[in-house]
């Protein structure tokens, strides 16, 4: 599925997309969590592949502008009920957890993270979620508000460094 719009083009990435996707990844991670070292060393980045393609629940969607670049993500996977503070909140089997959505910094508010999620929505959808979780953090330019502004509730309020949020939304 490939859904084109006036500058950008989103779709499912694939295999080939992978290191255009990191390259857009990995830098973003570092200008919007400089205080966290390791912030780009995680499993679904190394493993993206079976992170985000191989089974039929998971997938990564990208934006790519007109010269092919990546300029949004979005990813989701199966919830596995991990964090503590929404432990047993969930039914897990039914709930998808959403993350890696960022948007180029130059791009931001033109619509390009609605577009994203209502992509992932529809997806979601279609192999059988019937919730979308996440959790996200005041300080990111931008989150907090833009979830609020798609339906997304708070679950619970983390008492953290890092001002951590859970929210969700029904399908």
């Amino acid at each position: 599925m490939e859904i084109k719009y006036k500058d950008w083009t989103i779709r499912k990435i694939a295999a080939g997309d992978k290191e255009a996707a990191l390259a857009f990844i990995i830098p973003l991670l570092h200008e919007v969590y400089p205080n966290i070292p390791d912030v780009a060393v995680r499993w679904d980045l190394s493993h993206m592949e079976e992170a985000y393609m191989l089974a039929d629940n998971t997938a990564m969607f990208a934006a790519f502008d007109q010269t092919g670049k990546v300029v949004g993500t979005i990813a989701i996977r199966p919830y596995d009920d991990r964090l503590d503070k929404v432990k047993g909140c969930y039914d897990v089997p039914r709930t998808a957890e959403l993350s890696r959505c960022y948007i180029d910094s130059s791009l931001r508010r033109q619509g390009i993270a609605g577009r994203l999620l209502a992509v992932m929505e529809d997806y979601c959808r279609s192999v059988g979620y019937t919730a979308i979780c996440l959790h996200t953090h005041r300080f990111l330019p931008g989150g907090y508000p833009f979830w609020l502004s798609q339906q997304f509730i708070i679950r619970e309020l983390g008492n953290d460094p890092l001002d951590t949020v859970y929210m969700d939304k029904s399908l």
